[in-house]
């Protein structure tokens, strides 16, 4: 499975570089952050690079156009980011015209495939998941009048709403009946607004039954037929991966590597610049800088063995190379998932769970507090989580010995 880069602000040379190393093949750009006028020039440089390159339209947001304190950047700038009446949504009467809006300025921009709009559903047992459907079900068809350009339709979900197990499989189900599927999809899994600090061991997304359900979206989507790109998906990568993704997206910092419709509204001011992190495939954890020289020391199996990690001695990486450094771990740890077997790949992705637990179990034996027990309960999550969803995919589960 390929990793991507999602984009978002400050990204200076961070794709071109990620590129140049071999870290990331391609990008999701953001309209939020790059304008009409400023777009083009990236897409012709990605392109140039030989790369994927999708632009995500952000649609799913447009309903916070009427909020107290947007915070849309660039994306009120583009034509097709217009929120109809809720009314003609659900109608059906405005899914066609904002699907030709977004394929018109996709096409204008001369994209090799396009990214669908759809909008955000947060409960799965609602209107909202109706007009969803109707936008995935239309994309293709409307697409053919401006080409024949691959489309990813867009399903972004909230994690409560594939916690609603018995409509979410019904969900899957009637996407998978479609007359005129979509090529593939872009999936989003968003986090609880009441949660949206960027945490990456302590984020509401790392729950078994959130992880199983986004793992058997994949799992269903592809075995029938369709490509499936992951947003902010990072550390979950590579289980996404095993289960037939295509490729997934991960950012430079944890608001693009976690998705939360709230990142679209104002915060109060007064945040701090996010802390330098090492990736560290070994420990499947995303740890602060200072803790990882300093666990080196006392495990040195918690480094990756990568051409990257030379970011990391003796010095405090820049920005583009902590970034870099990332990605690359994450498709080294996806990377070890290529047999094309969901059961072996599972298996396999769980001994590498089974020697992160013991490599932090080792870092508290030597006498370390910080990160320790929330780090492990990720773990298990995910451990958790590959067992839940070999009793929703009905295969062997791949973590129980003897299977």
């Amino acid at each position: 499975m390929r990793i991507l880069a999602q984009h978002g602000f400050g990204p200076g040379d961070k794709l071109l570089e990620g590129i140049r190393v071999g870290a990331i093949a391609g990008a999701v750009l953001s309209p939020r952050y790059l304008a009409p006028t400023r777009i083009r020039p990236q897409i012709d440089e990605l392109t140039r690079s030989g790369v994927q390159c999708l632009v995500d339209p952000e649609f799913y947001a447009a309903e916070l156009t009427t909020h107290e304190s947007p915070n849309l950047g660039a994306l009120e700038e583009w034509d097709y980011f217009r929120y109809p009446r809720r009314a003609d949504l659900i109608s059906g009467g405005a899914v066609e015209e904002t699907l030709r809006r977004s394929y018109a300025t996709q096409a204008d921009l001369n994209l090799r495939e396009w990214i669908a709009p759809n909008v955000f559903v947060r409960n799965a047992d609602s209107i909202d998941t109706a007009v969803a459907i109707n936008f995935i079900a239309k994309a293709k068809s409307v697409a053919t009048d401006f080409g024949d350009a691959p489309i990813f339709a867009t399903l972004a979900l909230h994690r409560d709403a594939v916690l609603s197990r018995r409509v979410f499989l019904d969900i899957l189900d009637t996407l998978t009946a479609l007359d005129t599927p979509p090529d593939g999809y872009y999936l989003i899994v968003g986090s609880s607004e009441t949660n949206s600090s960027g945490s990456q061991i302590r984020s509401d997304l790392y729950t078994p039954q959130v992880i199983s359900a986004w793992m058997y979206a994949n799992y269903v989507l592809s075995i029938n037929g369709a490509r499936v790109i992951n947003g902010y998906a990072h550390l979950l990568s590579p289980l996404l991966g095993a289960c037939g993704a295509e490729a997934s997206a991960s950012g430079w910092f944890s608001g693009l590597r976690k998705f939360c419709l709230d990142r679209y509204i104002r915060q109060q001011a007064g945040g701090r610049y996010p802390r330098i992190r090492y990736v560290s495939a070994p420990l499947v954890a995303n740890v602060l800088q200072t803790e990882y020289a300093a666990y080196r020391e006392v495990v040195p199996e918690v480094e990756n063995g990568l051409t990257t990690d030379a970011y990391y001695r003796d010095r405090e990486p820049s920005r583009t190379e902590a970034a870099v450094q990332s990605w690359d771990a994450l498709s080294s740890l996806s990377g070890m998932l290529g047999s094309g077997d969901v059961f072996n790949d599972l298996a396999a992705f769980g001994g590498s769970l089974e020697r992160a637990r013991r490599l932090w179990e080792q870092i508290r034996a030597s006498g370390f507090v910080n990160e320790i027990e929330p780090n492990l309960e990720r773990i298990e999550a995910m451990s958790a989580g590959i067992s839940l969803f070999s009793e929703l995919a009905e295969i062997r589960d791949p973590l129980k010995r003897g299977s």
